[in-house]
């Protein structure tokens, strides 16, 4: 019952969806062909960094933009953040007729149909008890149909291209491809943009830390001028941001972990006894709760509810010497799920938020004012 209410999807679409078909690789429903296609497309290789250089390079327009300023701006963070992960994610994704960029609406309609997540699920009648998400949704799929209709999916994404072919192939028409499009945008943006205002606020919360990233990304990254101007330009190498900036990306996990509070759901296949006490019993449904295991101090430590940016560095011994890590259980990140269910997109959020941050730190200084717009707000 989930998708069906979450993309309001009809019994015919969902029969055709669940009805195996014969494909040169095997014989399966469309979830296990999007599955296959998502960690396909969005695995290391060439269709990932045409992505990330696509989603970068939009990202930093607005970086320039922002920095048009001379004098600085007053704004709000959050929602400056949100309209530019949105627009240079889905631009990776959609390419030049991305209906995102064409239509700024659609990213409150995104906002608005997210927050009605819950009350779509499980509440009677959504299009009265969800009205403003059930609207949402319908002006989302009006938009990605019309976008589909006008074949703008041509100039997309290797992703975008091959999961329409994979609609077309199981006979969904092109309206029910554009509902199952939701499930792809919710994937890339509702976690990634709050990861990256977090990610950001506890850098400029910390003045210690923002000094030692800014000093890490003036070892990883070089000057560039080929018109040799006055204007100093740095490169960042995408393939080596994680080596390149340790801290950082050490930051980036411990915000995952800090913030992170998804649970995973799995079903029990045969009776299983957990330390001869838990009776899991077949056909029950186990759930993990993410945010419980990343507050445990038994897995990571006394200082568990605490933030520690430098939890996931090599830690160095007298003399340069690295010591070894020390190994969590590899269940005990969950911020991207696990197993099966391990998310796909991982790898381009990681990039992408990562130099996103690296590209915003080295740029700009952050402040905050209080109610009435005066320096000496609480960064939070």
């Amino acid at each position: 019952m989930m998708l069906p209410r979450l993309f309001d999807l009809d019994r015919k679409t969902m029969k055709l969806a669940s009805t195996p078909v014969a494909l040169p690789e095997g014989r399966w429903d469309l979830a296990v062909e999007t599955g296959r296609i998502m960690h396909r497309y969005l695995g290391p290789g060439p269709s990932l960094e045409k992505m990330e250089r696509t989603a970068l390079t939009r990202f930093l327009g607005f970086f320039d933009e922002l920095g048009s300023e001379p004098d600085g701006i007053i704004l709000d963070l959050f929602a400056w953040l949100r309209r530019a992960m949105t627009v240079s994610s889905t631009d990776a994704i959609y390419g030049s007729e991305n209906p995102f960029s064409k239509q700024a609406e659609l990213e409150q309609a995104l906002w608005d149909w997210e927050h009605d997540l819950t009350r779509l699920l499980l509440a009677p009648f959504p299009s009265i008890t969800a009205r403003k998400g059930a609207l949402a949704r319908s002006q989302f799929i009006t938009a990605m149909t019309a976008y589909l209709h006008h074949k703008g999916h041509e100039q997309a994404s290797d992703l975008t291209k091959a999961r329409y072919k994979a609609g077309i192939a199981y006979g969904l028409s092109i309206p029910a491809i554009a509902r199952f499009e939701i499930g792809s945008i919710m994937g890339v943006l509702v976690n990634s943009t709050p990861t990256l205002f977090w990610l950001l606020i506890h850098i400029y919360s910390s003045p210690q830390l923002l000094a030692d990233i800014r000093a890490e990304a003036s070892t990883a990254t070089w000057n560039y001028d080929e018109a040799r101007t006055t204007e100093t330009k740095f490169i960042v190498h995408i393939p080596s941001l994680k080596q390149r900036f340790p801290l950082l990306y050490s930051t980036y996990q411990e915000t995952l972990r800090f913030h992170t509070h998804n649970s995973s759901s799995r079903m029990v296949m045969q009776d299983t006894l957990l330390a001869n006490r838990y009776l899991l019993e077949k056909g029950s449904i186990v759930q993990i709760p993410g945010g419980s295991i990343h507050s445990d101090p038994s897995v990571w430590g006394v200082d568990a509810t605490s933030f520690n940016a430098r939890r996931f560095l090599n830690a160095t011994a007298a003399g340069g010497r690295e010591k070894e890590k020390v190994r969590q259980h590899p269940g005990a990140f969950r911020s991207f799920g696990g197993g099966v269910s391990l998310c796909p997109g991982r790898h381009f959020a990681t990039t992408e938020i990562c130099a996103a941050a690296a590209m915003f730190v080295m740029r700009f200084d952050v402040g905050a004012v209080d109610a009435s717009g005066r320096e000496g707000g609480e960064l939070r």
